[in-house]
């Protein structure tokens, strides 16, 4: 028996040096996988909300947005400083990586102050393994930024919880509003965390604190609607950002379902057919609520700060989870409320099977070895497939823009809208066109006679089918494709 537990305390240096080599490879991938892969549509819409505000256009008023400007505000200074290029959104993206590596940390010391060292380890490795996390968690969205503020309300309400502290309560409710208001994808995570802090609160008499909590968020949703007040456009970005929100996702003409993203997916998992990551995706949610189970069975006989955390974090895995049976479209972006919890009580039922389960000996020693080979695989392909999808940049997209730009002078407005070019009409190509958005706004043909724009680019067919029957009508009328480039409509000339 000594001589084993001498062995253990001997292999545990270099499994400890080894396992700290492979995470570093493996956050090395997810890192070059995030920033070199192809621009998404989502990215390049938010790039393009940026130059509009700084031109002067007001988002909800001047053209059509359900974001939260949140993010585009605090990105504002690497285009005023770059310009308005594909090198900005680059750099752009890497600010997104920087927040994504700070998400890493607060996961590793949430973890580590309501669970231990192991789980906080053991969480950012599920999180940098899951294949949804590296496809969407380090864009440029305002769900990323969401999370970051999420995250950072929930060490703060820990240490609130165990200090006691006035300020940091008040600070926690800051943080809480300021989610919200950057993203409502947290709205089932911030109705579980009042309902249950609210009933902790009342068992343990911090009616005070709780107050503190409320009129911190208030605070922020002060501050937030008094710029908005002053700007003269605040019932505008009410109806866009809290309730167009939802009224967007049911008007999706294409609809994805919950599970849509488990199919075999190239984009996804890095490569054709069905690697090992794309069996981790589906084993994450399964292995993540038998870790909330752990958790309920076990007796909380622990720091008050630490199990009023962990019942909000177990309502809130199945909460965003539940939201999502209602949710019209699914698209990737709604995962990311989920992917950090599948990996935090993945991490714990990980943990309880492998150390805190009664099993014996020798049959647990098979299974923590077995599990450790089934992560280096996963680590291996994981870092495969995260070089693989690394390859796929947008130079062809790049290209293609830039020629568009050298043809359109720089202020020169354009219909539908191009990217880094003003608009004249509200609602942008690339985006979800429904029917409530276009009664809401003046007819496109009256902006575009009242531009006397010289021609149409990028007027594709779905979006042409969209226009109210006038503007279809007039453009029919005074516009015909232009015969050596199709993407632009050139105005007729009408004979004298």
């Amino acid at each position: 028996m000594y001589h084993g537990n001498e062995m253990m305390r001997k292999l545990k240096i270099p499994v400890l040096v080894a396992g700290g080599l492979l995470f570093l490879t493996l956050l090395w991938s997810v890192v070059l996988s995030g920033f070199n892969y192809r621009f998404d549509a989502d990215e390049l819409f938010n790039a393009n909300s940026i130059y509009l505000m700084l031109k002067g256009l007001m988002p909800y008023k001047d053209f059509y947005t359900v974001y939260s400007p949140i993010l585009h505000w605090i990105l504002t200074p690497v285009f005023l400083i770059t310009g308005f290029n594909f090198s900005a959104i680059a750099e752009a993206r890497a600010v997104m990586i920087g927040f994504f590596l700070i998400r890493l940390l607060l996961i590793f010391l949430l973890a580590d102050r309501i669970f231990n060292r192991r789980i906080a380890v053991l969480s950012v490795v599920l999180y940098l393994l899951n294949p949804f996390t590296v496809f969407a968690d380090m864009q440029i969205r305002p769900d990323n930024l969401m999370m970051l503020f999420y995250l950072l309300f929930l060490v703060v309400f820990i240490s609130a919880v165990n200090t006691k502290s006035s300020r940091l309560y008040f600070l926690t409710g800051i943080l809480l509003g300021i989610t919200m208001l950057t993203n409502i994808k947290i709205i089932p995570s911030v109705v579980v965390f009042i309902l249950v802090f609210t009933h902790f609160a009342w068992r343990n008499t911090l009616l005070k604190q709780l107050l503190l909590v409320f009129d911190g968020a208030i605070a922020s949703f002060f501050v937030f609607f008094g710029y908005f007040f002053i700007q003269g456009y605040a019932p505008e970005m009410f109806l866009h950002v809290f309730l167009d929100a939802f009224r967007l996702n049911q008007s999706v003409p294409y609809p994805t379902w919950l599970g849509y993203f488990y199919f075999s997916n190239p984009v996804i998992y890095g490569f054709e057919g069905k690697p090992l990551n794309w069996m981790f995706a589906w084993m994450l949610p399964l292995i993540a609520f038998a870790g909330a189970y752990v958790i309920f069975k076990s007796s909380f006989r622990e720091k008050k700060g630490q199990v009023v955390t962990k019942h909000i974090l177990c309502y809130s895995l199945a909460a965003q989870w539940i939201s999502m049976l209602f949710i019209n479209s699914v698209f990737i972006q709604y995962y990311i409320p989920l992917n950090w919890l599948y990996g935090l009580f993945g991490a714990v039922f990980i943990d309880d099977l492998i150390f805190q389960s009664e099993i014996p000996s020798f049959e647990r020693n098979i299974l923590r070895g077995t599990i450790f080979l089934f992560f280096v695989t996963l680590t291996a392909s994981s870092f495969f497939a995260n070089i693989n999808r690394s390859k796929w940049n947008s130079v062809e997209l790049v290209t293609q823009y830039e020629s568009l730009w050298a043809q359109i002078p720089e202020n020169q407005p354009v219909f539908p809208n191009l990217l880094f070019r003003p608009t004249v009409y509200p609602i942008l190509a690339g985006a979800t066109f429904a029917p409530y958005m276009r009664d809401r706004y003046e007819p496109a043909y009256a902006m575009i006679e009242k531009k006397k724009l010289p021609y149409l680019v990028e007027l594709n067919d779905e979006y042409f089918s969209y226009l109210d029957s006038e503007s279809q009508m007039y453009i029919r009328k005074n516009y015909q494709p232009d015969p050596k480039d199709p993407r632009f409509w050139l105005k007729i000339e009408k004979e004298k």
